[in-house]
């Protein structure tokens, strides 16, 4: 039904679950008239910044709010690293999405007019792949001649353009903060914990923390109230519907059944969508290091790493004094669940931080493997590369999503109940990628406004 009316298709995934949980497919009459018109959205990243944008081209800008736990701006899981000082110079990395596609004509308009804006740039890099056995790597020319490529990451190898934030990956989201205007109202470094429909059925109150890092060990302010009197929410952070999480949010006054009580359930379990965990490493090596002949190379034969990116090769990065070099290297998913089954995301139902001490069996394999494989790319038969002059591991319990929702269906894909005036948007919902979380919150945007004209 909440697809339906939302003037989306079904996905695969609900029409199946229908049967599980009781999803209804019927439309109902719509909704009263006369109630505020407020919309609360939960996640700055990609998809709730997108569903700003659609609120705000149809007029309904000065009525949102985005609510985000992250401490510096808008982003998500494309934002940066927090910088860190080496040789009395600060740097910062892509920590999360290494680089971005598009492909739908609607993204390619938006991501053109960042280009112009200066917050997104064209990477001309050496991209390919790397043998992890014998350092031979396959420049992305001749990878695309040999046909489709056994394996790829996030479409590098196939992509006619390969696009990233400038100066990181961050200013992605800075960028569309920006075209979504001044009348959206940001609130940065809140983590909304809770989520209540009022007995009438017709508005929302949000409730959360201020100034809340786990991994910090600062768990933030007291509770408290936001905001209230919202005709609707949208839930762009796939945090919120998991427990044990630093975005865990309660969800109270859905009804006991329906479109919204029942996705919501079903997004809070971990298996569907499945979540892809993923770890990456941020290294600094010597300016005198041995310089491979790629910037980018998707890494086959390690059961560790699965990409190496030379953050610095990307446009617009700043040039450091000493040279320092800076890479990133992304794990395989069978790494990441091995690892991560070893050291869980939460521990008796709560959180597990990120610390120094839970990384300190973690990122010395890394570490190492991302050295052997840049010293066999460098021609050194033994796999020897410098040790780098920084290091630090990131972990992503939600790095992507295998199967998410939507999948596959045309035009982006949302969930919104127009009833109950709740939605959820994201690659979760509509599948891995930074193109498929924006569409799905421009969907999720669609459908709001639609829920906020019928009430005006």
């Amino acid at each position: 039904r909440a697809f339906v009316r939302a003037g989306l298709p079904l996905p695969p995934f609900l029409r199946r679950a229908s049967n599980r949980v009781g999803i209804s497919r019927s439309v109902h009459a719509g909704m009263a008239s006369g109630d505020e018109t407020r919309v609360a959205i939960v996640g700055g990243g990609v998809a709730g910044i997108a569903c700003a944008q659609s609120l705000v081209a149809n007029g309904f800008g000065k009525r949102v709010d985005i609510y985000d736990q992250g401490s510096r701006g808008p982003g998500g899981r494309t934002s940066s690293s927090r910088p860190v000082e080496v040789n009395g110079e600060t740097m910062a990395f892509d920590h999360g999405a290494q680089f971005f596609t598009a492909d739908d004509p609607k993204f390619k308009a938006v991501c053109e007019e960042l280009k112009a804006k200066g917050y997104v740039a064209r990477w001309d890099g050496v991209f390919g792949t790397l043998n992890a056995f014998d350092g031979v790597f396959i420049p992305k020319r001749r990878v695309e001649t040999a046909g489709p490529p056994r394996r790829d990451f996030f479409k590098l190898l196939t992509a006619d353009e390969v696009l990233v934030g400038v100066p990181t990956n961050q200013a992605l989201c800075e960028g569309l903060r920006a075209l979504a205007g001044d009348d959206v109202t940001a609130h940065w470094h809140t983590t909304v914990t809770g989520l209540d429909r009022d007995a009438s059925g017709k508005t929302w109150s949000v409730s959360g923390v201020n100034k809340r890092r786990l991994d910090e060990g600062q768990a933030g302010s007291k509770e408290k109230r936001l905001s209230g009197r919202n005709a609707a929410v949208v839930v762009c952070d796939v945090m919120a519907a998991r427990k044990g999480t630093p975005g865990t949010c309660a969800v109270t006054g859905l009804p006991d059944s329906g479109d919204a009580a029942n996705a919501w359930a079903a997004f809070g379990n971990p298996k569907v969508p499945e979540r892809v965990g993923l770890f990456s490493c941020m290294l600094a090596f010597d300016a005198a290091a041995p310089k491979p002949e790629f910037d980018a190379a998707v890494v086959t034969g390690s059961d560790v790493i699965n990409l190496l990116v030379r953050d610095s090769s990307k446009p617009g990065r700043v040039k450091r004094k000493d040279g320092l070099e800076r890479w990133v290297a992304v794990t395989t998913i069978e790494y990441a669940e091995r690892t991560i089954a070893s050291a869980p995301l939460t521990v008796d139902g709560e959180y597990n931080p990120q610390t120094a001490e839970y990384f300190a069996n973690i990122e010395p394999a890394i570490v190492n493997e991302a050295r052997r494989i840049l010293g066999l790319a460098c021609g050194d038969d033994d796999g020897e590369y410098p040790a780098p002059h920084h290091a630090k591991c990131q972990r992503w319990g939600a790095a992507y999503h295998s199967g998410a929702v939507g999948e596959g269906v045309p035009g982006g894909v949302c969930f919104f109940d127009m009833d109950a005036g709740f939605g959820m948007a994201g690659d979760f919902v509509q599948g891995p990628g930074v193109e498929a979380a924006w569409l799905s919150g421009e969907a999720a945007g669609r459908a709001t406004v639609r829920k906020l004209k019928a009430k005006l």
